[in-house]
C-alpha cells in the first residue's frame, strides 16, 4: 500500500526546484561577467624622483664658464689683438682703455679672449683651440688700423696680445631639457677648463664630440671608466677588467668637433680620458 503524501509536500518540492533553477541562472551570469575583462588606456604618473626635469640655467650659471672654441689656430693670427693699455699699461681692467690693432666692429659688444691649449683627440688629432674669456669691451674710436676700446667688465686682468672678437651670437637657453642623442655616439673626456685633473659633479668638461657627431645642447651621455689591468693569479697574463659606469654629463655648448658638458652625476671621481657614450651605444 503506497504511503500517503501530505498535500504541502508537492508545493515545497516545486519551490525548491524553482530556487535551484534561479541560483543556477544567477551563477551562470556571474561566471560570464567574471570571464570578461575590460581594458582601457590609462595615464601613468611617474614618481617625482623618476622624472627627468629641465635644468634651469640659473642653477648652473656659476659653472658655465664663457670659453669658446675656434677650429683654425692659424686664423688667430688674422684677428684683432691688444697692443697696449692706456698710459702704456701692460695689464688693464674694468673701466680702462685699450689700444687694439686689427679689424674691430664699431657696434656691439666685443669679447676679450686669451689663447689657451689646443684640444686634441686621444690619438693626437687637433680638434680646435680653446679661447678663455677675459672680459667684455666696447668700441670708442678708430684711427687707421688702431682702435681704442673701453673695458666694460673683466673677470681676469686684460693683457697685451689678448684677442678681440665679437661676442658669439649663440645664446644659452634659459633651461635645458635633458635627453638622449638620436644617434649612437662614443668619445672621451679630453680636458677640464682650468686644468683640474679630478672631476666631480657640476664641473665643466670638454668632449671630443660635437655637432658633426650629432650632438646638441641638452644631450646626455653616460661616462664609463676603463677597468683596471690586472695579472691573472694562475696564468700571470694581463687581464683587462670591464669598464664601469661612473656618471653622466649633459652637453650645453657644442661646436663642430668639441663640446662643453656639465657633469650631472658622478658615482666616483671622473678623470680626463674617461669614455662617454650614448645610452643606446
Amino acid at each position: 500500500m503506497a504511503a500517503k503524501q501530505h498535500p504541502y509536500r508537492g508545493a515545497l518540492s516545486g519551490l525548491l526546484l524553482s530556487a535551484v533553477m534561479l541560483m543556477s541562472i544567477d551563477a551562470d551570469a556571474w561566471e560570464r561577467d567574471q570571464a570578461v575583462i575590460k581594458l582601457s588606456p590609462q595615464v601613468r604618473t611617474l614618481p617625482h624622483r623618476e622624472a627627468i626635469e629641465p635644468i634651469a640655467l640659473e642653477e648652473a650659471q656659476a659653472f658655465l664658464r664663457e670659453h669658446r672654441v675656434v677650429d683654425d689656430a692659424e686664423a688667430l693670427q688674422e684677428l684683432a689683438y691688444v697692443v697696449a693699455g692706456d698710459d702704456r699699461r701692460l695689464i688693464s681692467g674694468s673701466g680702462d682703455r685699450l689700444y687694439v690693432r686689427g679689424d674691430v666692429p664699431r657696434h656691439g659688444q666685443l669679447g676679450i679672449y686669451r689663447q689657451s691649449e689646443p684640444y686634441l683627440a686621444m690619438d693626437g688629432t687637433p680638434l680646435g683651440l680653446e679661447l678663455i674669456s677675459v672680459g667684455i669691451a666696447r668700441h670708442i674710436s678708430s684711427e687707421g688700423e688702431i682702435a681704442q676700446l673701453e673695458v666694460v667688465s673683466s673677470h681676469q686682468e686684460v693683457r697685451v696680445n689678448d684677442i678681440i672678437l665679437p661676442l658669439e651670437e649663440r645664446e644659452l637657453s634659459r633651461e635645458f631639457m635633458p635627453r638622449a642623442p638620436l644617434n649612437a655616439v662614443a668619445g672621451h673626456v679630453i680636458a677640464v677648463p682650468g686644468g683640474v685633473r679630478f672631476i666631480g659633479r657640476f664641473q665643466i668638461v670638454a668632449l671630443d664630440l660635437g655637432t658633426l657627431d650629432g650632438l646638441q645642447a641638452g644631450h646626455v651621455l653616460r661616462v664609463n671608466q676603463q677597468g683596471e689591468l690586472i695579472n691573472d693569479p694562475r696564468t700571470q697574463e694581463l687581464v683587462q677588467l670591464p669598464s664601469t659606469e661612473a656618471g653622466s654629463v649633459m652637453v650645453f655648448k657644442p661646436y663642430d668637433r668639441v663640446s662643453y658638458a656639465l657633469v650631472m652625476q658622478a658615482s666616483r671621481v671622473l678623470e680626463v680620458g674617461d669614455e662617454v657614450a650614448s645610452a643606446t651605444n
